[in-house]
């Protein structure tokens, strides 16, 4: 068994497929079907033996052959035998084809159980949802010397327009962001779109004989997976039930499409589906598929907070619409004095300041809707989630019945900024938010949010990515591809829901924030109003700072 270094942390058992001992090819649990309410429950396939009215020409061909007396008992039919796709249990089959599910079936791991079934010097891929970046980036697993780790960024289709940007700008800004804002220096950078099969070349080369793929639930790996198995014809490894490989030299692919359809790996917009640790053999290099970890395994679960349906679209990533990066449809928002508020569902709420007027393109699933105030949004959702409720908008509600209070709500204040930003949220995908018309500081944003779910801000990445790559060729590498004298990315400022004064607020926490990091302040002894009301290149990205 392949372990690692971690205190009180039990080994994943390795999914085995060999001889009698059957596992769900979803999640990767034994199967059994003796008891209903175990995991691993499955339902054994029966033959339909019903018989067919039989054809005159078979009866003719039965009577008249002369090739008949030839067969003998063993002979095989000349019907064809339909081929079975793998098993799965009936938790898998449920969520995939009902969307029914218990949250309490997919139990989260932390980071230091799925370390545990990494060896020291191993080859690690770090998978990082680039929709949600940097959310899901773990400095301290890049910065760790025990083990070799690549950082490869999925999902890319969703943030970046065309193939070639993956291929030229983004390797070149990662190197640049790397360096000047995580201190690693390192050529180990790349993005990949599974969906798209971009880049995927380029991955497979930096694979080694073993690589362990490493990332949060919903990370995109076993997506990842599919994909290569798909362009190198993989095959998934086969273990017994000590662990150990077991060898198949004499492998053949009869059928294509069964082939990947037997071997794939288990996707599914539930997070955590995958439960052992699986192998796969990717042109005679192996890639272990670790279950994804939880950095906070007591958190609230979108679940509890976000309708069923809503979350299925949000998380199954073959159904983003790639279209919408290169139309950027907008929706006009207007801010006012009673908090006129633009949302996704009721996911999240964004409040611009009084007299503002902004553009919003949302890259998030569903039906947007705008309101006078959230009060008046949470007293019409709460409205959508009464039983046989035929309210105009209850296609527009994606809270369950018990989100829909205020108090459950978390106040983010947004630093300040100039022009663009994309609003990022853990596990929902992010929007850009841009003021329109001549600068003026009229006041900070707001963005309510489910208490729970991770939150931070950052400039336009495919626009950021692609301006300071032309600035990087035009000055023959002596400007960065990254910029470096200013934070690209921020968190955001929780706030009491009747706090008033927000801006003093979050000078305060900004400096509580760099208490330990000065290098990481900017403009300390400058008048911070003065700053706000001029547009220059040494005022962006105001009180922005991010703790990686």
């Amino acid at each position: 068994m392949l372990v690692g270094r971690a205190p009180n942390c039990k080994p994943l058992r390795f999914a085995s497929l060999f001889k009698r001992f059957i596992n769900c090819n979803s999640c990767g649990v034994e199967l059994q079907s003796t008891n209903a309410h175990k995991k691993g429950y499955f339902t054994k396939r029966v033959e339909n033996k019903c018989l067919k009215k039989p054809d005159i020409n078979q009866i003719k061909y039965a009577m008249f052959s002369q090739d008949i007396q030839r067969l003998t008992a063993n002979h095989e039919t000349d019907k064809e035998k339909k081929v079975e796709s793998p098993p799965i249990c009936k938790r898998c089959n449920d969520a995939l084809h009902q969307n029914k599910y218990n949250v309490e079936d997919f139990g989260k791991f932390t980071y230091y159980e799925i370390m545990r079934n990494v060896p020291e010097q191993g080859n690690i891929m770090h998978l990082v949802s680039l929709p949600e970046f940097p959310l899901g980036l773990n400095s301290d697993l890049l910065h760790d010397k025990r083990y070799n780790v690549d950082l490869v960024l999925t999902k890319a289709d969703q943030v970046i327009g065309t193939k070639s940007i993956l291929q030229k700008e983004v390797p070149s800004f990662l190197k640049g962001f790397l360096k000047y804002h995580l201190d690693i220096v390192t050529n180990k950078g790349l993005a990949v779109s599974s969906v798209k099969s971009w880049n995927l070349d380029t991955l497979y080369s930096l694979l080694k004989s073993r690589t362990y793929l490493m990332g949060n639930a919903n990370a995109g790996k076993s997506s990842l997976i599919n994909a290569l198995i798909k362009k190198y014809v993989g095959r998934r490894m086969v273990f017994d039930k000590k662990g150990n490989m077991v060898p198949n030299n004499k492998y053949e692919v009869a059928d294509m499409k069964q082939h990947i359809k037997n071997n794939s790996a288990g996707v599914y917009h539930v997070p955590n589906m995958t439960r052992t640790l699986q192998a796969f053999n990717i042109n005679e290099k192996i890639l272990f598929d670790l279950p994804g970890y939880t950095n906070d395994t007591h958190a609230t679960s979108l679940e509890n907070v976000i309708a069923k349906d809503w979350l299925q679209q949000i998380r199954k990533t073959e159904l983003f619409d790639s279209k919408k990066i290169k139309k950027k449809h907008y929706v006009s928002i207007k801010g006012t004095e009673n908090g006129y508020c633009y949302t996704v569902g009721g996911i999240f709420f964004l409040v611009p300041p009084k007299g503002t007027i902004n553009q919003v393109v949302s890259y998030i699933p569903g039906q947007h809707s705008e309101f006078k105030s959230i009060d008046k949004a949470l007293e019409v959702f709460s409205e959508c989630n009464q039983p046989n409720s035929t309210h105009p908008l209850k296609n527009f509600c994606g809270l369950t019945e018990t989100a829909c209070d205020k108090a459950k709500f978390v106040r983010h204040i947004l630093p300040p900024f100039q022009g663009s930003i994309e609003v990022v949220m853990k596990d929902i995908g992010y929007f850009l938010l841009r003021s329109t018309g001549s600068y003026n500081f009229k006041g900070l944003y707001e963005i309510w949010l489910p208490k729970g779910i991770d939150i931070c801000i950052r400039e336009p990445l495919e626009k950021t990515i692609i301006t300071n790559y032309r600035q990087f060729i035009d000055s023959k590498g002596k400007m960065p591809s990254c910029p470096k004298n200013r934070p690209l990315i921020s968190s955001v400022y929780p706030m009491d829901h009747d706090e008033s004064d927000v801006l003093n607020k979050m000078k305060e926490m900004y400096y509580e924030r760099t208490s330990h990091d000065l290098s990481g302040r900017r403009h300390r002894d400058t008048d911070i109003i003065e700053l706000l009301n001029t547009k220059t290149e040494e005022n962006l990205n105001i009180y922005w700072y991010y703790k990686f």
